[in-house]
This record gives C-alpha cells, structure tokens and sequence, in this order.
C-alpha cells in the first residue's frame, strides 16, 4: 500500500514542482510562460501516449518491476532537473522520461493493490492512491517557500528524488504471493470490451480536464472577483482538502456497502458540473459554494473509477486501467490550456461554462455506459461483492 500510494505521488511530482515553481525557474532559465505550459503539456501527452502499453508491460512483468521501474524514472527526472536543466530542450527531454514514469506508476499502482491487499479494503485504498496526486499538488505548493524562496528551487528536485529513490529500494525485488507471480500471457485477458474502456477513458478526460482547469484557475478568478491573494490561495487549499475527504470517504462506502457502480460516478460528475454552474453565474457571492461544489464532486469520482474497472476486470487490473487513464493525461495536458485561453479571450463566465459542460459530457457517457453496456463484463452495472471470493458476482443489476 505504501509503495503503490508513494509511487503514484511521485509519478506526478516532477510536473506539479514545475508548476508550482514556475515563476522562480522563468526568471532563472529565462523561459516564457507559454513555454512552461508546453511543458506542462508535452509530460502529459507523453504519459498518455505511454498509458496502454506500459500497462500491458506491467501486465506481463508484474507489480513490483512496475513501481520500481517508475519510481527509477521519477527520480531520474527529478535529479536531472537539479542539475541538467539549462533551457527548453532540457527540460523537455527529462519531461519525456518523466512522463512515461507517470505512465507506468498508475497501472503497477493498481496492479499493487488489486493483488495485495484484501477485497473489501480496496474502496478507501484506490481513494487513497488517487488522493496522491493532490498531495503533490500541496508539496510543490510546500515548495515554494520552503525551496524556492530560500535555498534555491533546484534543491526542491533533490528533495523530490529522495522520495522516488525510498519507493524505489521499498518496493519488492519481486512479488512472492503466488498470485503475484508473472502469467502466461493468454490469462491476463481484460474482461470488459476495448470500445466500454476507450468510452470510459474519453469520460475521464472530459471529467479530468474539466477539474484540473478549475484547479488550474480558481486562484486567478477569485483574484479578479475580489478576493485577496491569500485568501484565494486559501480557497484552493480548502477545495483540495475537500477533495481528499471526498475520495476517502467514498472509499470507505464502497467497503462498508460492499457495492460499486458507474451510476455513482455518473451522479458525482453531475453534481459537480452544477457546482461549477454555480461558480459561473453566482459571481463573488457564490464563489465557496460553487467551488467547494465542484471540487468536492467533481475531483471525487476518479478513486471510484479505477476502482470499478479494477473490480470488473480481475485476470488484468493494469492493462485496463492503463487504457482508462489514459483519459486522465489528456485531459491533464489538454484541459486546462483550451479553458485558459477561453478565459484569456473571453471571460472566465464563459470558461466555466465550458468546464461545467465538459463535466455533463462525461457524466452522459458515464450514464450511457451504465444503461446500455450491462454485458460490458460487470462494469456497466452496480458491482456487487461475493463475500466468497473477490470476483463479482454472476448476474448484473
């Protein structure tokens, strides 16, 4: 569990301590703001290009090589940007390496958890794992003035390494539970249909690059409605605490009711496209509600998703989520920059809009899934645990 949740954080970390970082490396590289965002965007498209297939690599050479593969390109990346990166071209080349290690860390995390811990934890466990990547949002946040005010933003990289090279020597050498052992590779087959997974992967890129934008941008928006820079770095804060709580505690349902389904998921998206409604057209006086709204619901379905796929899928837990998060890079790379730039042109009204309709989409593909794919191998339906095994039961409802 450790290493699974660990290694997810610091999959991420080399592009959330460049985001947060951003001003103090602009200054010293003399790179532009577009420039960092490109960046930003070539990490992602790279960890979304590499999703599927290291996936299924992970598959076939099991968890254990999978964190520790990740954890080793994580901290590659992150050493190198203490001491290699000059320009641009640097720091793309090292973003490559880093977002094919995000890659992999996501399915060797999930494999980790589907094959070593008990069924009827695995609700609050997949909540936690994905309650990594805002919690390196908050250490890149940390960062700033605990390095780059201080001692120099490089060093914040180093501190970064650290914690990729302590899940790097603790992940196994190797998995010795017997169902841990590498099989042939005619039974890793995935359950659920290519075209249910693809579907579900375009909801999740809608449903990510709607919220990472909200994320991306709340801070700013707050500012031009009033609010002092504190207090909005405050509100961002508070939104990412919320969403935490919220993919803990719906975790921890899924394990107390024993039971799962897209029709949650769906209703979460939903919920969270009216708090970022309410953002829209409510202005100053409804800026908490409608973000605590959105990031509560909004940020909080993406645990229960893994987890469903996970559960539907017993014999290829990483395979299929590869493909499924691979939703998730998309949407990283792709989301915030369009609703940036409608901002920039526009208004930020109209930027939520656009984002409180991206979250509707993907709720109704989330729904047209539920409703219309019930032979979808147990995903379209409420899974249900058999207390026998940790197989779904025979029938879906």
């Amino acid at each position: 569990m450790v290493v699974a949740v660990s290694v997810t954080a610091a999959g991420v970390l080399p592009a959330f301590l460049t985001a947060a970082l951003a001003v103090q490396i602009r200054d010293d590289l003399a790179l532009s703001v577009p420039v960092l965002g490109a960046l930003f965007g070539l990490f992602f498209g790279v960890s979304a290009l590499g999703s599927a297939p290291l996936g299924r690599v992970v598959e076939r050479r099991g968890w254990a090589q999978g964190i520790r593969l990740a954890a080793a390109g994580s901290g590659l990346t992150l050493i190198g940007m203490a001491i290699l990166a000059r320009d641009a071209w640097s720091i793309g080349a090292l973003f490559v390496v880093g977002g094919l290690a995000a890659a992999t860390s996501q399915p060797a995390a999930n494999l980790a958890l589907a094959r070593s811990v008990p069924p009827d934890r695995h609700g609050l466990l997949f909540g936690l794992k994905h309650a990594a990547a805002p919690a390196a949002a908050m250490l890149g946040g940390l960062a700033v003035p605990g390095f780059g005010l201080t001692v120099g933003w490089r060093w914040a990289y180093v501190a970064g390494a650290a914690i990729a090279l302590a899940t790097f020597l603790g992940a196994p050498r190797k998995a010795h539970r017997a169902e841990d052992r590498r099989r042939p590779p005619g039974e890793a087959t995935a359950s659920t249909p290519l075209r249910i997974l693809v579907l579900l992967a375009v909801a999740t890129a809608l449903g990510i690059g709607a919220i990472d934008s909200l994320a991306a941008f709340i801070v700013a928006y707050a500012v031009e409605t009033g609010i002092g820079e504190g207090s909005a770095g405050i509100l961002l804060a508070a939104g990412s605490v919320v969403a935490l709580l919220t993919r803990l505690v719906s975790g921890w349902l899924v394990d107390r009711r024993q039971h799962a389904g897209l029709l949650g998921i769906g209703v979460l998206l939903t919920i969270g496209a009216l708090g970022v409604a309410v953002l829209a057209a409510g202005g100053r006086q409804w800026l908490v509600a409608g973000a605590m709204l959105g990031f509560a619901a909004g940020w909080g379905w993406s645990g229960l998703m893994t987890f469903v796929v996970v559960w539907a899928n017993p014999s290829a837990p990483a395979a299929t989520t590869g493909i499924t998060h691979t939703g998730t890079y998309v949407g990283a790379a792709v989301g915030p920059p369009l609703v940036g730039l409608l901002a920039e042109r526009t208004s930020f009204a109209l930027a939520w809009w656009s984002t409180s309709a991206a979250l509707v989409m993907a709720a109704i593909l989330v729904f047209g899934v539920w409703l219309f794919g019930r032979d979808a191998g147990g995903i379209a339906a409420p899974t249900d645990r058999d207390t026998a095994g940790d197989q779904p039961k025979d029938g879906l409802e």
